[in-house]
């Protein structure tokens, strides 16, 4: 085992203790290598920015739970590329729909049950985030609604960017247990992105 790969399963180790600060060095060690990936692939920065952040989110949410059978390299690159293909799907599966729509002329581009489920979604997506506490609310609206990143939010805020995850991931938390109680299809058909900037 190199002498990178143990440094790296030491932090691990120290990851799955709570330890913020080992969390904090991951993410500066890794994020810009991931980001570079990501871009190579799919060529479209706010996107790719928002799959390594989710990786990172992720990561910390299972922290408890972590299982790393190779280097912890290995691990966030093959997270971030499993990711980037979904994003490929989804995107697919959107392309195809709008380009239904478009073919339908003049006709109303979505059916009535659809306006309804598309609606229910953003005003469910609303309720939620208005529930938030005031800065959870504020780090939400920063991201989603004004698009900055993690690092523009903290200094906009003077707060940590382990603070901004440790709100993002929550928020992401309470609005994925909230969709669940309507439907994935939409997500499938619209593409959760049109949601979360309600």
């Amino acid at each position: 085992m190199s002498e990178k790969e143990i440094i790296e399963l030491q932090l691990v180790e120290r990851i799955k203790k709570d330890d913020e600060s080992a969390f904090i060095e991951v993410y500066h060690l890794f994020w810009e290598r991931l980001f570079n990936f990501g871009y190579k692939k799919l060529s479209k920065k706010e996107i790719v920015e928002g799959i390594v952040q989710e990786v990172f989110i992720d990561f910390w949410s299972k922290r408890g739970k972590l299982e790393i059978h190779t280097s912890l390299s290995s691990y966030l690159f093959t997270a971030v590329n499993y990711r980037i293909i979904n994003q490929y799907k989804s995107q697919s599966i959107r392309d195809k729909y709008s380009e239904k729509e478009k073919s339908k002329g003049e006709q109303t581009s979505l059916s009535v049950e659809e306006k309804v489920l598309y609606n229910d979604l953003k005003s469910n997506i609303k309720k939620v985030v208005g529930g938030f506490p005031p800065q959870r609310q504020k780090v939400y609206k920063l991201r989603f609604n004004k698009g900055l990143s993690y690092i523009e939010i903290a200094q906009n805020l003077e707060i940590s960017v382990s603070t901004v995850e440790k709100h993002l991931m929550r928020a992401l938390k309470d609005i994925r247990i909230s969709l669940r109680e309507l439907t994935l299809s939409s997500c499938i058909i619209f593409g959760i992105d049109h949601f979360l900037n309600y």
